[in-house]
């Protein structure tokens, strides 16, 4: 497998990706994507700012994410415990695998990847968050040695259990 910068030309499938995943997400009764976030505008911009990432097994794109550095505004406040440490980290966000590559280990995959790019430009962690019913995300971060470290809120007050892991 191969990840890079998704391209323009990526949007098309990397929306089906996400609704694949919002599919699979509302069948476990958990509401996180379930009102349309994110937006195809959403992952435009994304794309536009080299934060959106593809993973292609072969020439096929099997799933997508976005890698953040400017640190996450929601992540100041942390509640019921604390950040592994204080020093500059990168973001996981819209983590979406397609199901038809599930349990493949794409998105321990994408985590090296992550953690490799954050130890190579001088990133301390990479931190994540879910909502707290999404198990299957959970379990794969903490498969992935992500520390369950508290509790943010999201800017529309939507709670989300949040995870660290060093580099």
């Amino acid at each position: 497998m191969n990840i890079r910068l998704a391209e323009k030309k990526d949007i098309d499938k990397i929306m089906l990706i996400i609704a694949d995943a919002r599919e699979s997400i509302g069948r476990l009764g958990i509401d996180q994507w379930q009102y349309g976030y994110p937006t195809r505008d959403s992952v435009k911009e994304d794309i536009s700012l080299h934060h959106t990432y593809v993973v292609l097994d072969g020439e096929d794109i099997c799933a997508t994410f976005a890698l953040t550095l400017n640190g996450e505004p929601t992540y100041k406040k942390i509640y019921c415990g604390a950040w592994i440490c204080d020093d500059e980290y990168v973001t996981l966000h819209k983590i979406a695998v397609d199901s038809a590559h599930r349990g493949r280990g794409v998105s321990s995959e994408i985590v090296d990847f992550i953690v490799r790019f954050a130890r190579d430009n001088g990133y301390a962690s990479v931190r994540v968050d879910t909502h707290h019913g999404n198990i299957p995300m959970r379990k794969m971060l903490e498969r992935n040695s992500f520390e369950h470290c508290g509790n943010i809120y999201l800017l529309d007050g939507q709670p989300r259990v949040a995870y660290e892991r060093l580099v």
